[in-house]
C-alpha cells in the first residue's frame, strides 16, 4: 500500500517500491518518481547496503532485471540485441506465478508461504555473494594455467571444495589469460564424488575428446559425448598424462 505521511517520517517502517521518494535516511526506496533514471527499488537497496558492484559481478541477470523494471522489456532487447520472440520465450513460468500471488495478498506475515519465499531468495542472493568472494580468493592462491599438448588448460584441483559458483570463475580466468580462447580444459573438485576430481573441455573444443580416456583405471564417470570426465584422486602427473591421452593429436 502506499504510505501515508506519519509512515514516510517514521524509519522504523521500510518503505519499498511505494511512496514515490528516495530517503535512505527514512528507510524510503522509490524510483517511480520522475529523474530516478535506470534505478529500481532493488539497485536503490544494493547501493544503499554498499553491495551493488560486488552484486552485479556475481548476479549478472541483475542489470537486466533493474532494466527492466526501469525502462521495460524494449530496452533490455535492445541492450541484449534480441528479439522481441526470444525474450518472451525466456519469461518465467514460476515468476510469474509468484507474482500474481502476490498481486493477491493484502498482507503478508511471517509464517505465510510467500514470506519464507523471499526470505529463502534473499538469503540465498548473498549468500552466492558470499560463496563466490571466498571461492575466488581461493582460486587466485591456488590455480595454475598450463598448455598441454597445445590446448589451454586451467588446473585448480586442490579448491576445498566445488560450489555453484566455481566452475564460472575458473571461465573468466581462462578469458583473462588466453583472451581469444575458444575452447581448452578445466580440472577442478567434482561435485558428484566426494574427493574426485572432474575435467571438463569448454566450447565442445574439437581437440579434446574424453571418451579416449574412459576405461582408463582411475576413471570413475565419463560422458558419453566426449566433454566430461571424472577421476579418482591422482598424481598431478598421472592427472597430465590422461589430460594428455585425451587430446587429438
Amino acid at each position: 500500500k502506499e504510505p501515508d505521511p506519519s509512515e514516510v517520517k517514521d524509519p522504523n517502517i521500510w518503505k519499498l517500491d511505494v511512496g514515490e521518494i528516495h530517503d535512505p535516511a527514512k528507510k524510503c526506496f522509490d524510483h517511480h518518481q520522475k529523474g530516478m533514471g535506470e534505478e529500481c527499488t532493488l539497485s536503490l537497496l544494493l547501493k544503499h547496503w554498499g553491495a551493488w558492484s560486488i552484486a552485479n559481478e556475481v548476479h549478472r541477470w541483475l542489470k537486466y532485471v533493474v532494466i527492466k523494471d526501469a525502462s521495460g522489456p524494449l530496452e533490455v532487447i535492445k541492450q541484449l540485441e534480441i528479439s522481441y520472440t526470444i525474450m518472451g520465450v525466456l519469461d518465467s513460468f514460476v515468476q510469474r506465478t509468484i507474482l500474481d500471488h502476490f498481486r493477491e495478498q493484502r498482507v503478508i506475515k511471517k509464517g505465510h508461504l510467500l514470506f519464507s519465499l523471499m526470505e529463502i531468495i534473499g538469503n540465498h542472493f548473498f549468500e552466492l555473494i558470499d560463496e563466490y568472494t571466498t571461492t575466488l580468493e581461493e582460486v587466485n592462491k591456488k590455480i595454475e594455467f598450463e598448455i598441454i599438448e597445445g590446448v589451454q588448460t586451467v588446473l585448480c584441483p586442490d579448491i576445498l571444495g566445488h560450489s555453484s559458483t566455481l566452475v564460472r570463475i575458473i571461465k573468466d580466468k581462462m578469458r583473462e589469460k588466453w583472451p581469444d580462447l575458444r575452447g581448452g580444459i578445466a580440472v577442478y573438485p567434482n561435485k558428484r564424488v566426494k574427493g574426485s576430481i572432474a575435467i571438463k573441455r569448454f566450447e565442445n573444443d574439437p581437440r579434446v575428446d574424453f571418451t579416449r580416456i574412459s576405461d582408463y583405471e582411475k576413471v570413475i564417470y565419463s560422458h558419453p559425448e566426449g566433454f566430461f570426465i571424472s577421476v579418482e584422486q591422482i598424481p598431478e602427473e598421472l592427472l597430465k598424462k590422461y589430460i594428455k591421452d585425451a587430446i587429438i593429436k
